[in-house]
């Protein structure tokens, strides 16, 4: 009864963000033709002052754009460097729209500085990530795995933890490996969290509770 229910609450969810997503993608769509005629505005205007109202616009409404086109990348990959990724432009604009003295310019130059930093030193961390969401590469290998995160997880079945999975969703007669996909093998469950060009790309473990 209750693996019914979590399925029947992971399809309304995926029903609600795939509106969600039409819904961003058809205003994103709609919003294009005013970004072009305020180019046309710019290109015909003579006015020094009125070029740069003008430009300030639609820049402003081109980085709506770009946010409204984050926002649908996170909802499909839900990974974390589309996270990040939204929050940066989300930050560029608020900089470019609302900023009205030097603080808020270091404020949201400090805040850009710490995502890029987030990106480089955490996001790339193979082990930090694991630590902080039980998240890995696929590429890892499962020896690592075992040693370094204490994880009884076969090793016997493959060398990677792409592999591994690849293994057991054949022993559960998965046909079909997709983002989101969970197996179960052993005592844990092994969650694909993003795949890309048809390849696993980080995989969560968990450790089922009895």
């Amino acid at each position: 009864m209750e693996k019914l229910i979590r399925e029947f609450i992971d399809k309304a969810i995926k029903f609600i963000e795939v509106l969600i997503c039409i819904a961003i993608l058809i205003s994103v769509l709609l919003s294009v033709p005013n970004l072009l005629r305020y180019g046309i505005d710019i290109v015909s205007s003579s006015n020094v002052r009125s070029n740069y109202e003008l430009l300030n616009e639609f820049l402003k409404h081109a980085l709506l754009l770009v946010v409204g086109i984050e926002l649908l990348e996170m909802i499909i990959t839900k990974s974390h460097e589309s996270v990040l990724t939204l929050i940066l432009f989300v930050i560029a604009r608020k900089m470019l729209v609302y900023s009205v003295g030097l603080v808020d310019i270091l404020i949201g130059s400090i805040s850009i500085g710490l995502i890029f930093a987030i990106i480089k030193f955490v996001i790339n961390d193979d082990k930090l990530m694991a630590t902080i969401d039980n998240t890995f590469s696929a590429a890892m290998t499962v020896e690592k795995i075992k040693k370094e995160f204490a994880l009884d997880i076969p090793q016997d079945m493959s060398n990677t933890l792409g592999g591994l999975v690849y293994e057991i969703a054949k022993l559960e007669d998965v046909k079909e490996i997709k983002e989101k996909t969970k197996l179960i093998y052993g005592k844990y469950m092994y969650k694909v969290v993003s795949i890309e060009d048809n390849v696993i790309q980080r995989v969560r473990i968990e450790e089922l509770k009895n």
